[in-house]
């Protein structure tokens, strides 16, 4: 602590990183009122040495600073917590002590500390969001620990972290799950105790109080949460593979898919992880610490799966770590169905892996894939419809059907369609699309490729769309659009441009923009592999 004398007088706290200026109240405000962007720790226990101002206590010097208590062995108070929580702690030793532990602590940083600080602070290692599309790397109202507390020796200057050793040494699953490796087989990490207290008990006590004063409810709130991490059997891993340049409309919560698929927003630790890994695209918003990231960015195919937890003592001597590209395949399948169905040029991009927001953390890290990014085109975004997602679900298992994955003409048009989609070029979109439509009507029905590949592309497309639901075109019309597009097709090709022709969508609207027409035809072609696929798995 150094001298007041800055800020009228505000006493000046050093934080993690020297430097600092809060007042000592719990709302830290500047001079007109507005939040203090200040440094703190934060982060993570300070490896330093113990200084003499963390001595050792006698136990007889701690109390509950509020709620019940009682006597207990040699006159010191004992927290009355069991009673108040009976029939949910599994662990009732460990409660009463931990119980007994917080209250000294808070005891002393009450006498040492004052009043707790609370401040807006960088936080590295994750984003927060901060409306719909905006993120920081901040975090608001965070206390700043003493640096004292910091070290992660701080429990050990006290005598009643000895009951709680005792506590944990005596029960053969704690035992296993504190002051060693702890996670899963395929990433374990250390968990020295007295950190785990501060972090999971001591610091949401304080925050939840605003002041250093033991509360019961408090309490027992955070020490459910701790318990029940440490006695957890299995330990939950989310797999995130974002969407680019997809939405669907309001009132879509979530798309079920089989095997255990679920096409949903991301949580804000799963946005901050893509952000982190650059699997979604971001804008910086006044500075290196504040991004955006579209809503059309914000959904992602996931699958929630669990591992056993295990130590260093019981891990298994060949540990094996799961599949990291297990949902490439469904994604780009999900992606292709989203495509013939809605159109647009939704896009899977990296498949990552973390734990869910809520969880007690197990060893598990955010990791990713760092695979290619596919390319879309922001202008053209996919919009799922309510009343469009059962078809998506059924395309999309009709793309894994074995006949469909066989047919080496439907997957090369299937592949045309996908890649015209992502395009932002309208005349290279449109060369792949009349290669997508020649495929599905010359080389699936196994024409002859002449001179008059245009007419049989034509007749194909009549015919089969010519009472579809969604299109509702008479067959002139898609004579003239399909022809069109083979006009332009060629002027592209033999470097003409294509734009000198007089341009008619679907509908026989007269247009200047390339991209409507090319988007009909692509309209037309998706349909057409619809009911494709359908008849080539019922056949």
């Amino acid at each position: 602590m150094l001298p007041s004398g800055i800020g009228g007088g505000a006493p000046v706290r050093l934080g993690w990183w020297g430097i600092g200026l809060v007042d000592r109240h719990p709302r830290v405000t500047g001079g007109h009122g507005q939040v203090a962007a200040v440094p703190g720790p934060v982060g993570g226990p300070s490896a330093g040495p113990v200084t003499g101002e963390s001595q050792m206590r006698p136990a007889g010097e701690s109390e509950i600073l509020s709620g019940s208590r009682e006597i207990g062995h040699g006159g010191r108070p004992m927290v009355a917590a069991v009673d108040v929580v009976r029939g949910r702690v599994r662990r009732p030793e460990l409660h009463a002590a931990v119980a007994q532990l917080m209250a000294a602590v808070l005891r002393d940083l009450a006498a040492r500390d004052g009043v707790p600080v609370f401040a807006t602070v960088p936080d590295f290692g994750e984003w927060h969001r901060h409306g719909q599309e905006a993120f920081l790397a901040i975090r608001r109202g965070a206390w700043q620990m003493p640096a004292w507390v910091t070290d992660y020796r701080f429990l050990d200057t006290f005598a009643e972290i000895g009951a709680v050793r005792a506590v944990v040494a005596a029960d053969e699953v704690l035992r296993e799950r504190m002051d060693c490796l702890v996670g899963v087989e395929f990433a374990l990490t250390l968990r020295q105790l007295g950190w785990t207290l501060v972090q999971h008990v001591l610091e949401p006590m304080v925050a939840a109080v605003g002041g250093y004063r033991f509360d019961q409810e408090a309490f027992d709130a955070a020490y459910s949460r701790l318990e029940d991490g440490l006695l957890a059997t299995r330990a939950r891993l989310v797999e995130v593979v974002p969407l680019n340049a997809f939405t669907p409309t309001a009132g879509i919560e979530a798309v079920t898919l089989p095997d255990g698929l679920v096409l949903q927003a991301m949580s804000d630790r799963q946005v901050s992880a893509a952000i982190g890994y650059l699997a979604v695209p971001i804008a910086f918003a006044g500075g290196p610490n504040s991004v955006t990231v579209s809503r059309f960015h914000q959904w992602a195919l996931t699958r929630c799966t669990s591992y056993p937890v295990c130590s260093d003592v019981d891990v298994p001597a060949q540990p094996t770590a799961p599949d990291s590209g297990a949902l490439v395949e469904p994604a780009s399948r999900l992606v292709t169905a989203l495509r013939l169905v809605c159109g647009g040029s939704v896009t899977a991009t990296r498949a990552i892996r973390c734990p869910p927001d809520d969880d007690f953390p197990q060893g598990l890290g955010p990791t990713a894939s760092l695979s290619a990014l596919p390319a879309f085109d922001e202008e053209r975004p996919t919009i799922l419809g309510r009343e469009q997602v059962e078809a998506v679900r059924e395309v999309y298992d009709l793309l894994a059907h074995p006949v469909v994955r066989g047919n080496r003409g439907l997957q090369t048009a299937l592949r045309r369609l996908v890649l015209a989609g992502a395009d932002r070029v309208p005349t290279d979109r449109l060369i792949d699309l009349m290669v997508c439509s020649e495929v599905l009507f010359i080389k699936l029905p196994g024409l002859p490729a002449d001179r008059w590949k245009q007419d049989k592309v034509v007749a194909g497309a009549t015919v089969l769309l010519a009472d579809d639901p969604v299109l509702q075109a008479p067959p002139e019309r898609l004579e003239a659009l399909l022809r069109l597009g083979y006009r332009l097709r060629n002027d592209e090709m033999h470097g003409d441009d294509p734009s000198r022709r007089e341009l008619r969508t679907l509908t026989g609207q007269p247009t200047d923009d390339l991209s409507a027409v090319v988007d009909d035809i692509e309209l037309v072609l998706r349909r057409t592999l619809v009911r494709l696929l359908s008849g080539v798995v019922e056949q």
